[in-house]
């Protein structure tokens, strides 16, 4: 066998975990597109996901802390919702890269009101009917 050593970049980590809030109806993400979005003033809503490596040298293994803000839709369960993330995310982590994960802080920065914002965000003008 050969022997070598493999390091999993902090991206790889924020992306597992990026696409797993994604999947999640609770969460809300947005990210304007196109080439006028910034022009246009279109804001996203998006995660933040800060990780910090733990050194445990006693048991070989590597292990993360995540730091997750995120916005979520307004009648979700917050508190299952939460318990949900730190599930799915210890879960994937181990899954994926063989890390463990420490803890998983989880921060609502924001409740969205599907309707109103999404009003706010398309780029179509209303129409008036003249009936």
């Amino acid at each position: 066998m050969v022997m070598g050593s493999t390091v999993i970049h902090e991206d790889v980590l924020r992306e597992i975990v990026r696409m797993l809030l994604e999947e999640m109806e609770e969460v809300y993400c947005f990210e304007p597109k196109g080439p006028l979005a910034q022009i246009r003033g279109g804001k996203g809503i998006k995660p933040v996901i800060m990780i910090r490596r733990l050194e445990n040298p006693e048991e070989g293994r590597e292990a993360v802390a995540f730091e997750i803000k995120v916005a979520l839709l307004y009648g979700a369960p917050i508190p299952q919702t939460v318990a949900r993330i730190r599930k799915e995310v210890a879960e994937r982590i181990e899954k994926y890269t063989g890390y463990e994960t420490d803890s998983v802080d989880v921060y609502i920065t924001r409740l969205i009101r599907f309707e109103k914002e999404r009003s706010e965000q398309t780029d179509e003008p209303e129409t008036q009917s003249n009936d």
